[in-house]
């Protein structure tokens, strides 16, 4: 009878593993954001929020600090910029404070 419920949770771990894996295989881009979002909540990550016309290009404003994407909005975006609430339908640009940006080369 242990034996059988050995092989029962040797199944199931491996199945848990399996499943795992093809999370990771087949969803790594989301699971990297998701992996970036719960950082920004826990622990805070340093960026700078640029906001453009979508007309023009002129950039508007400029927000540095902690910043999280609101998804819980529907139209537009909407940002916790330093705990605060910010909602634009402006083009923007995040960008995280520390991240070294290197030039697309034209080859």
């Amino acid at each position: 009878m242990k034996i059988t419920n050995v092989n029962a949770i040797q199944r199931t771990v491996l199945l848990a593993c399996l499943g795992a894996i093809t999370v990771f295989a087949t969803g790594c881009e989301k699971v990297a954001n998701s992996a970036k979002n719960l950082q920004s909540d826990w622990v805070g990550l340093d960026r700078t929020v640029e906001l453009y016309s979508c007309q023009t290009g002129k950039l508007l404003k400029v927000y540095k600090g902690d910043v999280r994407l609101n998804p819980e909005d529907q139209y537009g975006v909407s940002l916790l910029v330093n705990g605060k609430k910010l909602q634009t339908n402006l083009c923007y640009v995040i960008s995280e404070i520390g991240i070294k940006e290197e030039p697309i080369s034209a080859n």
